[in-house]
């Protein structure tokens, strides 16, 4: 830069001499415009190094670390196994199998797990005592918490991405974190191998309902800060508290069929909806002549009843077993039943669920059933059910179906989403789901609906366990969730 500005100065000099000898004619130039001219140059030099900066700082861009590929699209094996000790207790033992299930959900690929006294270039190291990696960081952390670390191979693909938890809770809250950030289906499962995280577990806004009753397949009503919990059986149970907490009385209902020497009993999952000023039961029962399960709507003028049938029959195809009807009405106005195709009459023993159009009086079905999708196209599906449909339109104005079957860790509740925000779309399946027995480690559950408090928290409400134990019937449960950029989520306690 100095000898740019040098050269300046004399080029300028230069030109003011030669110009000085055109303008008299050829004469010598004098000293004295010499010398005037040199410090005009120089003034200009002065200018532009007082005007231009001496140096320009700029603030260098940080290395990219790099990441540990854990699974990469189209693997059908997860390259990485879970390592954790086998004899430790049992939480560490079921935090292992849900962190190997979560991967196996959410990538489609298949996760081992083995034993940590043995030792591979790709491990995902949990919550081990016997490793050095792990001990120290389980020897750091309190009650609650969760830390995650990266150790980087010695060469490219290889590493340990190092876990450590304290209580069943902070592991499922490791493990969602994780996939949450570090999962797409673009790219597959990678984390940074600067990754080095501390966290605190998040339980889940899960409690037992106050209803003292077994009760299967729950379906709320809120109906003018009164709360009604309809169930199998055609049970109802009624709570004037105002609270979602407060006492549930049961509710003696009256229901009439239109052909009750038909009633073979099986009176399952009633969903109570409001429509047009009266209130629709959506139900099954089976056909003693038949011997075929079906739908049937009934009518009342208040949610207590009582409720009339107006389908005349199973409103479902006669040759099918059908349970689980479910009412929607489409952005056009047009109301539908969405319901069971029960596996005992599918092909291959594979439920299915269908739909079919509605008359304006949901007397029948002024359309064919079409079918949305089967029960085994999800990842995680262990069984052949399908149960409990339920939809749910998000505020972006896609369609959402709340549906139940079997994950490896029994009954659960998941999510489909229809491609263009109709029943006739292309149904995919969310990679984590909505409730599993592996977010507590406690009890199975399923069958569930969506309702609004009277404070407007949005909840689904299921029967959790699937079967009862020594100390437990079927319960319903009320479980907090939030619409999140398109997705239904657990609420975390705060």
């Amino acid at each position: 830069m100095k000898h740019s500005r040098i050269a300046a100065a004399l080029c300028l000099l230069l030109a003011v001499v030669t110009a000085a000898g055109c303008a008299s004619g050829g004469a010598d130039t004098t000293a004295a415009q010499i010398t005037e001219t040199t410090e005009t140059a120089e003034a200009a030099t002065t200018a532009e190094e007082v005007t231009e900066p001496e140096s320009v700082t700029t603030e260098e861009t940080p290395e990219d670390p790099g990441e540990l590929v854990i699974w990469q699209p189209g693997e059908k094996r997860c390259a990485f196994s879970v390592v954790y000790d086998k004899k430790s207790d049992e939480d560490v033992t079921a935090a292992a199998d849900m962190l190997a299930a979560m991967i196996r959900n959410y990538t489609g690929a298949e996760v081992k797990t083995a034993n940590s006294t043995t030792s591979a270039k790709r491990e995902i190291v949990f919550s081990s005592k016997r490793r050095s990696e792990t001990a120290s960081m389980l020897g750091a952390l309190n009650d609650g918490e969760y830390a995650v670390r990266v150790l980087p191979g010695e060469a490219e693909g290889e590493g340990k991405l190092l876990i450590a938890t304290t209580t069943y809770c902070s592991a499922y809250t490791c493990a969602e974190y994780l996939l949450e950030s570090f999962y797409t289906e673009e790219n597959g499962f990678r984390v940074p191998l600067d990754l080095d995280v501390t966290g605190t577990e998040k339980p889940l806004r899960l409690t037992d309902s106050t209803i003292n009753k077994k009760l299967r397949d729950p379906c709320i009503l809120v109906e003018d800060g009164v709360y009604y919990a309809y169930g199998t059986g055609w049970k109802c149970f009624k709570n004037t508290s105002g609270k979602l907490d407060g006492p549930f009385k049961k509710v003696e209902i009256e229901v009439t069929l239109a052909h009750p020497d038909t009633d073979g009993g099986s009176h399952w999952a009633p969903e109570v909806h409001k429509y047009n000023g009266s209130y629709y039961m959506f139900t099954t029962y089976l056909n003693s002549k038949t011997n075929r399960r079906g739908c049937i709507i009934l009518k009342a003028d208040s949610p207590e009843g009582p409720f009339v049938e107006i389908t005349d029959g199973h409103v479902t195809p006669a040759g099918w077993d059908a349970i689980d009807g479910t009412f929607y009405v489409d952005p056009d106005g047009q109301p539908w039943m969405v319901f069971v195709h029960e596996w005992t009459s599918m092909p291959g023993n594979i439920g299915a669920f269908a739909a079919a159009k509605l008359s304006d009086d949901l007397t029948h079905f002024i359309s064919e059933p079409i079918e949305l999708f089967k029960a085994n196209e999800p990842v995680w599906a262990k069984a052949n059910i399908t149960d409990g449909c339920f939809m749910y339109t998000t505020e972006q104005g896609e369609l959402l179906m709340l549906w139940s079957n079997f994950d490896e860790f029994g009954y659960s509740v998941a999510v489909a989403r229809s491609s263009n925000g109709r029943l006739d779309g292309e149904w995919t399946h969310e990679k984590g789901l909505l409730y599993s027995k592996y977010m507590t480690n406690v009890y199975d559950g399923g069958h569930a609906m969506v309702f609004r408090d009277t404070d407007g928290v949005m909840y689904i409400t299921f029967h959790s366990p699937n079967t009862a134990t020594d100390d437990r019937k079927e319960t319903a449960v009320f479980m907090a969730i939030e619409e999140k950029d398109g997705r239904l989520r657990p609420m975390k306690a705060e």
